[in-house]
């Protein structure tokens, strides 16, 4: 069974306009793409505004019966309430346009008791767009003559209309059922509504585009599988061996190279993965090896360069020695020390 769809929106004087072009089509192009202006002479009103202009008609109720204490309205206040009314597409394929019709005025007049028909600005019903559906404004007016959205348009005014409106439309034959409860769906702003439905759109248009092309591929694979399925053989007299068409033949070589080159293409890349893998192991390996020498070489050079060192101090002390031996032989060691060189004070 289908579910109610009812959808409400809450608007101040500076909308009205705006509302009265969608809803009666006066302006050449809109943003909304659901919208196929060549179907727009399908809409129809079920109650004609009584002013011919929305906000003449709003603004005069408004003026003739509003504010019984002679307080001004203010300029944020909401003067215009409107519902949405509509079900889902399955459901109005299967209703004739006579039925359709009469499933809004049973709408409509639910909708003007509950709210006032001396109340009501307009009741229009638009079939050129994607699912049929009412647009019903209505001054939000209190039983003492006040405009109060707020007293009018509540939780509890939104869960009666679902309880309600399907008991009349199942009581005019029409299989259609409530909402859910407290259901954000039934809560959510005309603007929300039209948003998400353009936003689930295009989100199945993605998934369906991916879909697409993956039976294109699969119908590529089959194309070319039945193809070599239809290859006609015949026996020949060599035994095991068949023969088959000479175009078929060039088919088959086609396929079966494409199927080697891309064996070859795998393997090639795999080998040439492995050997890569391989070549930074050994890299590391050197790489190691190479800072352990380096390390070892480091620590050898000092150990060298001390030896040396060590080893030109040690020379040097035996020449030392061995030049005050040769001097004392020859008699001319003290000659040196009156001169004024004194070799012991010569360290090495």
């Amino acid at each position: 069974m289908a579910k109610l769809v009812c959808h409400g929106e809450k608007y101040t004087k500076g909308a009205i306009g705006k509302i009265q072009r969608h809803n009666e089509r006066l302006n050449e192009h809109y943003g909304n793409q659901d919208i196929d202006l060549e179907r727009s002479h399908l809409n129809y009103k079920l109650m004609e505004c009584p002013e011919k202009n929305y906000y003449a008609a709003v603004m005069n109720l408004v003026d003739i019966r509003n504010n019984p204490t002679g307080k001004k309205l203010r300029k944020d206040a909401i003067v215009l309430t409107e519902f949405i009314i509509s079900s889902s597409n399955d459901f109005f394929e299967e209703l004739p346009p006579e039925k359709q019709r009469e499933y809004f005025e049973v709408a409509l007049g639910y909708l003007e008791e509950a709210f006032g028909k001396k109340n009501t600005i307009y009741a229009v019903v638009h079939n050129d767009e994607h699912t049929p559906h009412m647009h019903f404004g209505f001054v939000p007016m209190t039983e003492d003559n006040r405009v109060c959205a707020k007293e009018v348009i509540n939780r509890n005014t939104l869960r009666k209309i679902q309880e309600e409106l399907p008991k009349r439309l199942q009581e005019a034959g029409f299989h259609i059922e409530r909402g859910e409860v407290n259901s954000e769906a039934v809560h959510r702003t005309v603007k929300q509504y039209k948003a998400d439905m353009e936003k689930e759109k295009a989100e199945l248009a993605i998934t369906i585009q991916g879909q697409k092309q993956e039976l294109q591929k699969l119908a590529t694979v089959k194309t070319e599988i039945k193809s070599v399925e239809k290859i006609s053989t015949g026996k020949t007299i060599l035994g095991s061996k068949v023969t088959v068409d000479e175009k078929d033949y060039k088919k088959l070589t086609s396929l079966a190279k494409k199927q080697l080159a891309k064996e070859s293409n795998e393997k090639k890349l795999s080998n040439e993965v492995s050997l890569l893998q391989k070549e930074n192991k050994e890299l590391q390996a050197i790489n190691a090896n190479l800072s352990a020498q380096l390390q070892k070489e480091k620590s050898m050079s000092h150990r060298l360069s001390m030896k040396s060192l060590q080893a030109e101090i040690y020379e040097l002390r035996r020449f030392k020695q061995k030049a005050e031996e040769f001097m004392k032989k020859k008699g001319i060691y003290d000659y040196f020390r009156k001169s004024g060189i004194d070799l012991n004070k010569i360290e090495l």
